[in-house]
């Protein structure tokens, strides 16, 4: 069931969250019946009198607060396309090799590093100790 928090996974507004949507788009979609699939098709019911709310200003569109900066991806998977896009194109400084789930946010980012690097783990205590 999706919520406001839920990312959309496609179309215009891909990687927003459903509140952060602009309402005029999702009444589009109600009024086309153009539902992408059941989940999206029942959060718009669902929540038909907010959405209309939010277009008239009488809701504001409410501030969402990520705890890190970094370009999210909905998944591994949308992580590891966006890579597999990118892997041809030259570049003159490091390219992304691999996705990462986040301990912060716990969406996914990626990174140039190729793997995580147990010797930083080594630094960190070695420096600890000083």
């Amino acid at each position: 069931m999706y919520t406001d928090q839920t990312l959309l996974t496609f179309g215009k507004y891909k990687f927003t969250q459903l509140c952060r949507v602009p309402p005029e788009y999702l009444l589009r979609i109600h009024q086309a019946k153009s539902y992408f699939n059941a989940e999206l098709k029942e959060y718009i019911i669902n929540n038909l009198e907010r959405i209309i709310q939010r277009r008239d200003g009488i809701i504001l569109t409410p501030i969402v607060y990520f705890p890190c900066k970094k370009v999210i991806y909905i998944s591994k998977k949308e992580a590891n396309r966006f890579l597999e896009s990118i892997k041809y194109i030259g570049q003159n400084h490091k390219k992304p090799v691999r996705a990462y789930e986040c301990d912060k946010c716990g969406y996914w980012h990626i990174t140039s590093r190729e793997n995580f690097d147990s010797k930083l783990k080594d630094q960190g205590k070695a420096s600890a100790r000083f």
